[in-house]
């Protein structure tokens, strides 16, 4: 039987290590009710490296440490920001922080290019080592870079939490967010008002493994939560040439979808850009346009949910997974971003976050706050 002395003990001996992750004064009660949900042992301290400035009307940035000097002081109505620290063993500390930044990539849909993915750096209980290390080492090139401040990130911290007890969720998550590190094209670029800004394919060997790799890791996310199309020789996917669904297999996915709480009758808009229709034809063709499309640069397409999953492991069966055909070169960034996309909208849904914002989470949670004063 454990005794009080004993537990006091070890609490005190748990490290506490910085993440490196700074969120505005006023998250930090939204984040901490939030932590609390998966079991964390979390706190937050005024941001040592002191890198960015909040006010009312938003936030500033300070790009290099030499700069502080003359722009790291408050003015009238200004705050530092606060720094999330970790307290757990060394490994579970790392699981949380990188599950925080995986997460932080899914619900941008794009990757955090400017920080990189740092460790956990723990933080001695002296006080007069915390100080050495807050001046001589996060204020220094190499780690004042490494904080970093995203308006959504409390999004992302409950998306880690939802997923934390299911190992499937927290790898799709993880997978995701690989992929979109190696390959990615921002959201905005694939508005419809922009029509066709990348090229389609391209000729460099490298390109076409870059893409596979991305479609591979998107799609093995869809598998970890279990809602890939299951089909086989004795069970397929189609009655027939005309394509129309095995109402047995139409049925599995569609009761799967369900089962976490995902319409099975939602559409999903599958990007195709440009005129001159060269790129990869999905079996079967659906050409049902998106109500944007204009047919002629912009012919997005709406597929059925099953329809785009299925689209999603079309491209990874024939196109990326194998051994490379003659096809493989019409590979491109809209491939990977339909791909991305269809994971990212399963990954938020399952999670209950999809179209939810850090002003929704507020909203959603006032009342657990407010008994958290009490």
């Amino acid at each position: 039987m454990l005794t009080i002395e004993w537990i006091e003990t070890w609490s005190w001996c748990v490290p506490s290590f910085c993440s490196f992750l700074v969120f505005e004064p006023s998250q930090t009660k939204l984040v901490m009710s939030l932590c609390r949900g998966a079991g964390w042992n979390v706190r937050f301290i005024p941001d040592p490296s002191k890198r960015y400035k909040f006010h009312k009307s938003g936030h500033s940035e300070v790009a290099q440490p030499r700069a502080l000097a003359d722009f790291g002081s408050l003015g009238e109505g200004e705050t530092h920001g606060q720094l999330l620290l970790v307290e757990a063993e060394r490994t579970e500390a790392n699981n949380i922080i990188r599950l925080i930044r995986a997460a932080n990539v899914v619900v941008e849909g794009f990757p955090d290019q400017k920080y990189g993915n740092p460790s956990g750096f723990e933080i001695p209980d002296d006080a007069s080592e915390q100080a050495s290390i807050f001046k001589n080492i996060f204020q220094t090139n190499g780690f004042f870079e490494l904080f970093s401040f995203n308006m959504e990130r409390p999004v992302a911290v409950a998306m880690a939490v939802n997923a934390w007890s299911d190992s499937r969720i927290v790898y799709a998550i993880h997978k995701l967010s690989k992929s979109y590190e190696t390959e990615a094209i921002t959201p905005w670029s694939a508005h419809p008002r922009y029509g066709q800004i990348f090229e389609k394919h391209s000729g460099e060997f490298s390109d076409h493994v870059r893409s596979s790799i991305a479609i591979n890791l998107a799609f093995s996310a869809i598998e970890e939560m279990k809602l890939q199309v299951n089909s086989s020789r004795e069970k397929p996917r189609w009655l027939d040439d005309k394509y129309t669904w095995n109402p047995t297999v139409l049925k599995d996915i569609k009761s799967r979808l369900e089962k976490v709480g995902i319409d099975p009758e939602r559409t999903v808009d599958w990007v195709v850009r440009g005129g001159d229709e060269t790129e990869l034809t999905i079996q079967p063709a659906r050409n049902r346009f998106s109500n944007y499309s204009d047919g002629q640069i912009v012919r997005d397409i709406e597929f059925p949910l099953p329809d785009a999953i299925h689209a999603c492991s079309y491209l990874r069966n024939f196109m990326t997974a194998h051994a490379f055909g003659k096809d493989t070169q019409r590979l491109g960034p809209y491939e990977v971003y339909n791909v991305q996309q269809v994971a990212r909208f399963l990954i938020l849904s399952i999670c209950g976050l999809f179209n939810v914002w850090t002003r929704d989470l507020l909203e959603q949670m006032a009342l657990q706050l407010r008994r958290d004063e009490c």
